[in-house]
């Protein structure tokens, strides 16, 4: 150790003789020593002013960072209450949405029983005026101003057409307590839901047998003059006793003449309970307000928003009164108010289905604690920081001048070292580059430096390694791409086989037709028809998630799990449990998570009934002979993907086809294909599409491959994003 100290001094002053080795050294050490003093007293400077700046300035970084802080928690509480209210307000507003999407189905489907009787034979009900009917139960009732009067032969025969109306009814109450269509001409017909332990119908028992007149009732009056869906206001039902409000519309006759009003309940106590989910806070609640001011429901006990309350009525406070105005104005937003000496925040959202709007009300300390605990925390940590940086500020600095002594040492070893092998290396390299240069690429450069000499000698060594093999890798590479290839068109021609290719079932009642073009060699498409007897046919068309070979395996095993599952199912109308099962199945083991859409339909081909579960698929086109026209079919049930959710139940709905009908299923491969501009087809183009084309006079195949070219023109040059499969079938 005192030996090398001893040389590194000579080296310095100059008592030898220095040879270029030596002179070397002295330059490398010379200037690493400059290096790490001048880095020594940089990194000082820097610690000490660093230090004063923040002795000087922490306490006003502290308060302006604590200040913000606070700002940015209130608001991100204000943002999170408005999104919370704003959820909630939609969740409520979708339920509004699909009742008045069933209230408009019920009008049309009575104008048309009116309007076209010839399609429908007459129905006779049970009539609670003169028998028990049980809950659940469809049924007709007279005012008493009909019963008094009596029923007339071309009144019973209308009520009779009416009643054909009965299973729509049914089904409704499924999901609401009471659906009813009440007439001009004094009778009702309704199914509803009774409470708990009540087994018969309201209007079964008195006083309401004798004395209940559709025409007196709240609903019917609303319906008879507005031409849209219209709610009521919240009122007691008679029948129940519970909170309730209506939808009404009315119906027409075979003349366009007004004949009575289609009318549903919505279970208010339902809403009451969405809206106490929607209170946040220890003191937070909700309420809803009508279009004219008035609290429809409240969480709040007492106070000012109780139910019943009416807030144009604070007329001393301006807040109140203002949020009431905001609400009716059908905003969206947050504002202040103050209630009873406490300061609130109210998020307000409308509810454009019923014209009411949601507020959820949170006490303005419970939005701000957060903000202030924030900047307590925020001014601690400063403080503990500027104390903790303190003692590292010494700990690093007598840290970097142990590592200096270090260092220096190190270096010193490693420079000798380094002068010493630093010519001998070069002169090798240079004469094993000479070699390989000339060709010899079996020569090895032998290197052993440790440095970039040595591995600038292994790259070379690697280099010669590397073009021996390149002519080998290459015909390798081609090989496999070959048989790669192979395998993707052995894998196209086993995809196409198992879908059906043979359209011609020998049968004169019905007409079918498919196609299917991937977007790679293999696809996630798939179509499937089959009959389960003489007269029910089976199709399905389906859309797995993804693209290629994953997708293609999962389509198989989708397709032969379906019809697996339809060709044993002993319910032969039962097609949601069908696709229940089937999504069950295709849950087991779905570790990649894929999915399928799917749109399964069981056609009677005696008398055209439809039954069709629609699993997240696109809408269909239903041709009605009757129109010449295509439309969409519009489906209220709300079904997922197979794969996703094992306990999923897929509920299934009804059309019914009559002669020369069509119904045309497709992927989103069609409406989703993109032009050179990046523009999709779209739904309204395939409408349109379909409705030019002489539907009666042309062949269902013919219809798909007009869809085709008309598909090829919109893309032209773009390449195909996505497979299109296509499949229609025509009753004759």
């Amino acid at each position: 150790m005192i030996e090398k100290f001893e040389q590194l001094i000579a080296i310095f002053i100059g008592q030898n003789r220095l040879d270029i080795r030596h002179r070397v050294l002295r330059l490398v050490l010379a200037g690493s020593l400059l290096a790490f003093l001048s880095m020594g007293a940089l990194s000082f400077m820097g610690m000490l002013l660093t230090w004063n700046i923040l002795d000087g300035r922490g306490q006003r970084l502290g308060a302006d960072s604590s200040e913000y802080t606070a700002r940015f928690a209130e608001r991100q509480a204000k943002l999170n209450l408005s999104k919370n209210n704003q959820m909630r307000a939609q969740l409520i507003n979708n339920q509004l949405y699909d009742v008045r999407l069933e209230i408009i189905r019920l009008s049309r489907l009575m104008t048309q029983i009116l309007s076209e009787p010839e399609k429908y034979s007459p129905r006779i009900l049970p009539n609670a005026l003169y028998e028990i009917v049980e809950t659940k139960t469809p049924y007709v009732h007279f005012s008493p101003e009909l019963a008094q009067r009596g029923v007339s032969d071309e009144l019973r025969r209308e009520i009779e057409l009416a009643s054909n109306i009965a299973d729509d009814l049914a089904m409704i109450i499924e999901y609401n307590p009471c659906a009813f269509v009440g007439s001009k001409n004094g009778y009702v017909i309704k199914a509803d839901v009774m409470p708990p332990n009540t087994v018969i119908t309201s209007l079964s028992k008195a006083p309401g047998r004798n004395t209940y007149d559709a025409r007196e009732r709240a609903w019917y009056k609303l319906g008879a003059t507005v031409e849209e869906p219209t709610f009521t206001d919240v009122y007691i039902a008679a029948m129940t006793g519970e909170p309730c409000i209506s939808c009404a519309m009315p119906y027409y006759d075979g003349e366009g003449n007004f004949a009575g009003v289609v009318g549903l309940d919505c279970n208010a106590a339902e809403i009451y309970v969405q809206i106490q989910k929607s209170a946040i806070g220890s003191d937070g609640f909700c309420f809803i307000l009508s279009g004219k001011g008035e609290v429809l429901y409240s969480t709040q006990v007492e106070g000012d928003f109780v139910t019943g309350a009416n807030l144009f009525d604070a007329n001393d406070d301006v807040g109140i009164a203002g949020l009431g105005r905001l609400m009716t104005a059908g905003v969206t937003g947050v504002t202040e108010i103050e209630s009873n000496g406490e300061k609130y925040y109210a998020a307000y959202a409308p509810m454009d289905e019923a014209g009411w709007s949601l507020a959820t009300v949170l006490n303005k300390s419970e939005v701000t604690a957060p903000a202030m605990l924030a900047r307590n925390n925020i001014l601690t940590q400063i403080d503990a920081f500027k104390k903790h940086f303190g003692q590292l500020f010494w700990f690093l600095f007598g840290l970097v001048l142990a590592s200096l002594i270090c260092l220096m040492y190190g270096l010193f070893r490693v420079s000798v070292n380094l002068s010493n092998r630093f010519v001998r290396p070069i002169e090798e390299l240079s004469d094993g580059v000479r070699d390989i240069a000339a060709g010899d690429f079996d020569k090895k450069l032998e290197i052993k430096t440790g440095d970039e000499l040595e591995h600038l000698a292994a790259c070379f060594n690697a280099m010669t390694d590397e073009l021996k093999t390149y002519m080998k890798n290459v015909t390798k590479v081609a090989a496999d791409r070959e048989r790669i290839e192979t395998e993707l068109n052995v894998a196209t021609d086993i995809q196409q086989s198992i879908l059906p290719q043979e359209f011609d079932f020998d049968r004169t009642d019905f007409e079918i037709y498919a196609t299917m073009h991937a977007a790679k060699e293999v696809g996630g498409d798939f179509y499937d028809f089959y009959l389960l007897d003489e007269n029910h046919l089976m199709i399905t068309i389906a859309d797995v998630s993804g693209k290629g070979v994953p997708a293609a395996l999962f389509m198989m095993i989708s397709k032969t799990i379906m019809k697996n599952f339809a060709l044993t199912m002993t319910d032969s109308n039962d097609v949601g449990a069908l696709v229940t099962k089937s999504n069950a199945q295709l849950c087991e083991g779905n570790d990649a998570m894929m999915f399928v859409t799917m749109f399964a339909a069981l056609i009677d081909l005696k008398t055209g009934r439809t039954i069709y579960v629609n699993g997240g698929h696109n809408p269909p086109l239903i041709y009605r002979a009757s129109t010449d026209r295509f439309e969409y079919l519009k489906s209220s049930a709300r079904n997922y993907a197979l794969g996703l959710m094992d306990d999923e139940e897929f509920k299934q709905e009804t059309i019914d086809l009559s002669k020369g009908d069509m119904i045309l299923l497709y992927t989103d491969g069609v409406t989703e294909a993109l032009n050179e501009a990046e523009e999709l087809y779209g739904e309204e183009r395939l409408e349109e599409c379909l409705n030019r084309l002489n539907a009666k006079k042309i062949s269902v195949e013919e219809i798909l491959s007009e869809v085709k070219i008309s598909l090829e023109k919109y893309v032209g040059s773009a390449p195909q994003s996505d497979d299109i499969t296509m499949l229609g079938f025509r009753l004759k």
